[in-house]
């Protein structure tokens, strides 16, 4: 009778171990898909689901005068500041002359404290702070530049991908006549879209003042979900030629 207590005693006891073995081997096996999966969702999908951002900076820097002309070079520099891979699609610079009149007098009617406004014309949602000077109008074209890459137009176009944290700079030169202008103002404007979405082609558009943009070919009514799929980023500073 003895025996057959140790017997059954064994037997439970082999159940117990064969039972926590399993117990471990299956939290092991958890603890091992589990990991798995963090790994891939914060290397695939997580990246996936994020929007794509990219950043676009412009430094400018006078390279040399020669008589009433300056030499002013512009470095852009677009940045993938997302997780996710971006194809970028287009870019337009649009740089503009502006001229600044003195006619106001500091405490007169053009002052801050109140009068006309200094640029005539300017729309209602928009103060001028300055006050003892104004602007000529909203400036003279001097370059207008647009470029189309891989995805965007149908000519094929050199590809413009950049991968998360990837940055590409490019230099332009631009020629202002300082008698003519006071300071210049440079506009970039970028678009794109996730790298592994369908691309979208893109058209040049002008404004009424001459100023160049991107849109998407597409009738952005009819085809909502492929204008959605560009994204843009807008950068603007401007340079004095005193």
């Amino acid at each position: 009778m003895q025996a057959d207590d140790e017997t059954l005693r064994s037997r439970r006891s082999d159940h117990l171990e064969r039972a926590n073995a399993l117990v471990q081997t299956l939290a092991i096996l958890a603890a091992g898909a589990w990991a798995v999966y963090t790994f891939i969702y914060e290397a695939r999908i997580k990246p996936a689901l994020e929007p794509p951002a990219v950043s676009v900076t412009t430094n400018l820097v006078r390279a040399g005068e020669r008589d009433r002309h300056v030499a002013i070079r512009s470095t852009v520099t677009r940045k993938n500041v997302g997780q996710t891979g971006v194809r970028v699609l287009g870019l337009v610079y649009n740089v503009t002359g502006v001229r600044v009149r003195f006619d106001a007098v500091p405490g007169g009617k053009d002052a801050l404290s109140g009068g006309k406004p200094a640029v005539d014309g300017a729309p209602a949602d928009r103060t001028t702070p300055a006050r003892a000077y104004g602007f000529t109008g909203p400036g003279e074209a001097i370059l207008r530049e647009g470029r189309l890459f891989a995805g965007a137009t149908e000519m094929g176009g050199e590809p413009s991908d950049l991968n998360p944290g990837e940055s590409v700079s490019r230099d332009l030169i631009v020629y202002a006549d300082r008698d003519r202008f006071d300071f210049v103002r440079f506009e970039v404007s970028l678009a794109y879209s996730k790298g592994d979405d369908p691309p979208v082609l893109l058209t040049f558009e002008t404004a009424p003042d001459g100023t160049l943009s991107l849109k998407p070919k597409a009738d952005c009514r009819a085809e909502p979900q492929t204008c959605q799929r560009v994204k843009a980023t807008d950068f603007a500073t401007e340079f004095s030629l005193w």
